[in-house]
């Protein structure tokens, strides 16, 4: 087997479309295909440029350059802000103050919000339980027209 054809399930693994879908596109001569004759039949092994380039999917080579030049572009940006920014870095105590206390108003909002939410669930409970009781009630048994001279 040749390393520039692949199965149809390897296919359907690296494009991460379904089997099926591969089958559609050999079938519709979108994909280059070799059958491969077998006891059973026809196995297709299929062009990997041409799953590629149909599925838009970047080799294994060219994906790792492109990461290794966001990458460098990242730490480019990252030490050109250092730089940038070398005194503005340092917080003073007031604005430290300032951000705890408005942490501890979110902290606080937060739990209020979640005690009224836990009411409004328990509520909602409570009313479910009285509608189930009231179908259980309606839902008894009457008594049979029979049943009213005994």
């Amino acid at each position: 087997m040749e390393t520039n054809f692949i199965t149809i399930q390897e296919a359907s693994e690296i494009s991460q479309k379904s089997i099926q879908t591969i089958r559609r596109a050999i079938k519709s001569k979108k994909l280059k295909v070799r059958r491969m004759k077998t006891p059973q039949g026809f196995n297709y092994l299929i062009d990997k440029e041409m799953l590629f380039s149909l599925y838009r999917i970047k080799t294994t080579e060219k994906a790792a350059q492109e990461t290794q030049k966001e990458t460098t572009f990242d730490t480019d940006v990252r030490t050109t802000s250092r730089v940038n920014k070398v005194g503005s870095d340092m917080i003073t105590a007031d604005e430290f103050r300032d951000f705890t206390k408005v942490l501890e108003k979110m902290v606080n909002q937060h739990s209020d919000e979640r005690q009224n939410f836990m009411r409004l669930v328990n509520t909602l409970q409570e009313k479910i339980f009285v509608l189930e009781n009231q179908m259980n009630l309606l839902k008894a048994p009457a008594k049979k027209w029979f049943q009213v001279w005994k």
